[in-house]
């Protein structure tokens, strides 16, 4: 039987162009406001997979180039969509060049999960080399029927489908191509950044840590040129961060 532990865990990261992204935040934060929050994630998600000592090359499919300047600045490899795909295009596309480069695990994960840990990673990963057969390993969202992170062996075992109810309709692929399924609920990749209300637990969650300080300005600005009190309560964002570098 092949060692597939030796074999490097490739990392899919898809990234909207910033124009596109996050807009159910827009009543909450302004546009320059969400293109930085989208960065800021993305950087935290590629420092997590690197802190991951079993994910070896990391692949960011996009067609923002800030979205590619930061994703080599953080050592991923970049992979233009050209005209944009839409997400399970794009990361069917990352799917195909990871083939042609030998990869034999490949995992799917997007970048607006601020939360998730090297650990996290780690168990997704152990949980995939458990695996006797062809197998999926899921990480199911919080909320919403949603998939957060999608790890297959061989990359191809079946096609991502994220979205609503994504996370139904991909357990249907893997017992309909019989698949070794694995379901693991992980409360840091469990919770992506949608919703204004998600946005309370990131600045509690960051607020050591400089590079979200900016979150706090950002809502009372756009609430006030709203004219208009923010989804967020101002008894729910703290007044002050304790802020320091990481």
């Amino acid at each position: 039987m092949r060692n597939f532990s030796a074999e490097p865990v490739w990392a899919v990261v898809p990234v909207k162009k910033l124009t596109r992204a996050k807009t159910r935040l827009g009543n909450v934060l302004s546009p320059a406001a969400r293109r930085r929050l989208v960065l800021t994630m993305l950087e935290d998600v590629l420092a997590t997979l690197r802190g991951a000592p079993t994910i070896g090359p990391i692949v960011v499919v996009t067609a923002d180039r800030w979205v590619a300047l930061v994703g080599e600045r953080e050592g991923a490899r970049i992979l233009r969509e050209g005209p944009t795909l839409g997400l399970n295009s794009a990361l069917r596309l990352g799917a195909r060049q990871t083939r042609k480069e030998g990869a034999k695990r490949l995992l799917f994960i997007p970048a607006d999960l601020p939360f998730a840990t090297a650990a996290e990673v780690g168990a997704v990963v152990e949980a995939s080399l458990s695996c006797e057969r062809d197998g999926a390993v899921i990480v199911p969202a919080e909320k919403g029927g949603g998939t957060n992170a999608l790890m297959l062996s061989p990359p191809k075992a079946l096609s991502p489908s994220f979205g609503e109810d994504s996370f139904a309709a991909h357990c249907r692929q893997a017992v309909e191509r019989c698949l070794e399924l694995k379901v693991v609920q992980l409360p840091g990749l469990g919770m992506d950044i949608d919703e204004p209300t998600h946005l309370t637990a990131l600045i509690e969650d960051k607020r050591t840590a400089a590079r979200y300080a900016f979150l706090n300005e950002a809502l009372r600005e756009h609430a006030m040129r709203r004219q208009e009190p923010a989804q967020i309560k101002p008894q729910m964002v703290p007044q002050t961060l304790r802020v320091r570098e990481r």
